[in-house]
């Protein structure tokens, strides 16, 4: 349920800046993921491309890029 209501408001955020801009197209939807979300990129995937359908959104490439998780230890300063 987590990926479809993150889905949703995606293709929400994306269609209204598309309408803002007066886009008759959208080629492409990259989104970037910590790796922290437990989000399935691939659920989330194939979720978007359900959602779009019928809208100026169908048919777009979506790209999902996974951001590595960085810790960093106030106490030690360890960085990884």
């Amino acid at each position: 349920m987590h990926e479809l209501s993150m889905a949703q408001a995606i293709v929400d955020t994306v269609l209204d800046a598309a309408q803002k801009n007066e886009a008759q197209d959208v080629l492409e939807i990259t989104i970037e993921i910590g790796q922290l979300t437990m989000l399935n990129p691939e659920q989330l995937k194939f979720l978007l491309g359900v959602i779009t359908e019928g809208t100026l959104l169908e048919g777009s490439e979506i790209i999902i890029e996974e951001i590595p998780v960085e810790i960093e230890c106030q106490a030690c300063d360890f960085k990884g």
